[in-house]
């Protein structure tokens, strides 16, 4: 464990709402942005730009939640051993010092159904807390949500068996006015007979129970009180667990989200495609897409952007309307790396082979541009929705650092690094399906920040680019750096970063990190 840097901080660093808090997963906007200027160069494997590291004592994937001088996380309890990490159902909520990572206090969470620790899609810390100032939430993917003040104690907690037929990471709690947005399956009765698993580690064949209507068993957006935990209200339209929704306003102002049906495995939720529903209010409009694609749901009061048949889809907001469907790998503007030369080249009017088109969760709208990760091949797109050219620029598959300089990091063009083995605090190497790649591909990777003008990436070996969106041309020069969230091969990460306090805030599967100057 590596000691606290206790460092005097200004009081010009702990300022405004945007400055001193990000108080879930989305950030305070709910759209994963801030203004502000970002540390762009660091080096957990020197040290280098780290004021503090705490470790924590199991995995988790929680992204850490800030409010002023406190910070949240979740992890699961503490493995008796490795066969027993497809058994974790409880987990631990902690409150920590945002200052110098100090544990605060820490609270346990029971959950009512088992799940494999640190899986490549899900375990039972996936959702951020979420903090108003007065209280802050808990969730456990394994059913329950806790509701504590500042100091720790208990206000309510409300538990239930989720359903289990799918691994749900992406749909992120969201804080609407005095309400928790929250995904679950409407009748949780029977719900919870519909797993994937037979017992730990064996998988079984999930049927819906005889004589109950399909609808009963879909998953749906639920409005929690958040003073009470009862449900206040759900959506009618159906949301699959593959959706990153995201909340904005309509153009009179009217809180909305924008939700979607479809993934992998066959989702009950149907028709597949795209929804925009009012908060507490009626489905504005429903668009079929029969391929959808794990992302976040970006939208603004004039346009929609999703994913679907390798096409990239801009919807009119007020009516749902498809006003542009982009193919995203013809005729493409591609920038490479040679490695065997040491330079980088340029393809115009190229073709891209691939059947899938992006990382799950990677992508962020900026402005004009549309930011992804593409399932295959390392490379970054940019899609710019005004004009329709699509470009790639390619990346590092992954860094292995150096401990002595970053002159002297290893960047891995092409391929990964085939010796990845991920440990948790108490060595062991824990994880599913992706823990040991780079984080390209089939995996529900962390959800990319924008800080002022930078784009964060971080990916699940805790390789990190950072992309300076403010460059026109998309080629090397828009790399800013690529660092690190700890020893090459031996580093896991599914959580998103946060900013506070001009810092950035990380969770890895040991522990949590606070990187500034």
């Amino acid at each position: 464990m590596k000691k606290f840097i206790l460092s005097l901080l200004t009081a010009a660093s702990v300022s405004s709402f945007a400055g001193d808090t990000w108080h879930q997963a989305a950030g305070p906007n709910s759209d994963w942005k801030v203004d502000g200027q970002a540390p762009i160069e660091w080096s957990a494997t020197r040290n280098e730009n780290i004021l503090w590291c705490t470790a924590m004592p199991e995995a988790g994937m929680s992204a850490v939640t800030i409010w002023k001088d406190k910070a949240f996380v979740t992890t699961h309890k503490p493995l008796e051993s490795i066969e027993k990490s497809n058994q974790a159902k409880d987990i631990t909520g902690f409150c920590l010092d945002a200052h110098t990572g100090k544990i605060l206090w820490k609270v346990d969470l029971p959950g009512n159904t088992y799940i494999e620790i640190a899986g490549g899609f899900t375990d039972g810390t996936v959702f951020a807390p979420i903090c108003d100032g007065k209280n802050v939430w808990f969730f456990t993917r394994c059913g329950s949500i806790g509701c504590y003040d500042m100091q720790g104690n208990k206000v309510w907690l409300r538990e239930y068996t989720p359903r289990n037929r799918h691994t749900n990471r992406q749909f992120e709690p969201v804080l609407v006015d005095d309400m928790i947005l929250h995904l679950e399956v409407h009748d949780k009765e029977n719900g919870s007979k519909i797993s994937k698993w037979a017992a730990p580690g064996k998988k079984a064949k999930p049927k819906i129970p005889e004589d109950v209507p399909e609808k009963d068993i879909w998953t749906y957006i639920h409005a929690l009180d958040k003073n009470t935990g009862k449900v206040l209200w759900r959506e009618d339209a159906g949301t699959s667990v593959h959706t990153t929704p995201m909340v904005s306003k309509l153009a009179d102002g009217t809180p909305a989200i924008l939700h979607s049906r479809g993934g992998g495995h066959g989702p009950l939720e149907k028709p597949y495609g795209f929804s925009l529903t009012k908060i507490k209010g009626d489905t504005l409009w429903s668009t079929e897409v029969k391929t959808f694609v794990n992302t976040i749901l970006h939208w603004n009061k004039k346009f929609a952007y999703g994913f679907g048949d390798n096409k990239h889809f801009v919807f009119d907001t007020p009516t749902g309307k498809i006003l542009k469907e982009l193919p995203l790998f013809s005729k493409v503007d591609i920038c490479r790396f040679n490695s065997a030369k040491n330079e980088w080249t340029k393809e115009s009017k190229a073709n891209i082979k691939g059947k899938k088109l992006a990382t799950y969760h990677t992508n962020i709208v900026n402005g004009k541009y549309h930011y992804f990760l593409t399932h295959n091949g390392f490379l970054a797109g940019r899609i710019n929705t005004e004009t329709n050219k699509v470009e790639y620029l390619e990346l590092p598959a992954q860094m292995m650092p150096s401990k002595e300089s970053r002159g002297k990091d290893q960047l891995l063009w092409g391929k990964h690094n085939k010796g990845n083995k991920p440990l948790n605090a108490q060595g062991m190497a824990i994880g599913n399906k992706g823990h040991n790649g780079p984080g390209w591909g089939h995996i529900s990777a962390a959800s990319p920040i924008i800080v002022g003008k930078h784009l964060i990436w971080p990916m699940v070996s805790g390789t990190v680019y950072v992309i300076d969106t403010s460059k026109e041309a998309w080629d090397q020069n828009a790399l800013v750096s690529v660092n690190d969230l700890g020893e090459g091969g031996k580093t896991w990460t599914l959580s998103s970063f946060t900013f506070a306090h001009d810092r950035l805030y990380m969770h890895t599967m040991k522990e949590i990190i606070c990187i500034g100057k």
